[in-house]
């Protein structure tokens, strides 16, 4: 039975490879993770493509859901002292980045409306 690899037992194999200390292979593994999960959760874009693992895609549904939430959450909050002013910015922070992502999403599915129109008309035509 195959026993699955943990990225641990890689580090010493690519460093004597590489001829570069296991320290610096761990370094730039660590970075790129932490920059990955930092892309996953900022929700600045509407689709992340990692190599080897797939496309993770922002739900409409639930962008629209928190957004709903972030507002209620901001408006409710909005009365109270300054030690939430910090809360308050982040949940705004929050609120402009999902709806800059909801505004990629609808450029995005007008692009590919315009695809397909695009398409049928050309199908029609050659017909």
């Amino acid at each position: 039975m195959l026993r699955p690899k943990k990225s641990k037992e890689y580090i010493p194999v690519v460093a004597e490879e590489l001829s570069i200390p296991d320290k610096l292979v761990e370094d730039v593994i660590n970075y790129y993770w932490q920059e990955v999960r930092k892309s996953l959760s900022s929700m600045k874009h509407s689709r992340i493509h990692i190599s080897n693992l797939g496309d993770f895609v922002v739900k409409h549904w639930k962008l629209d859901e928190e957004i709903k939430f972030l507002e209620k959450w901001e408006e409710s909050n909005r009365q109270k002292g300054l030690q939430q002013m910090t809360a308050r910015f982040k949940t705004v922070e929050n609120l402009l980045n999902l709806k800059a992502v909801k505004e990629v999403m609808k450029e995005e599915g007008q692009r590919k409306d315009f695809i397909k129109l695009h398409k049928k008309r050309t199908n029609v035509i050659k017909k």
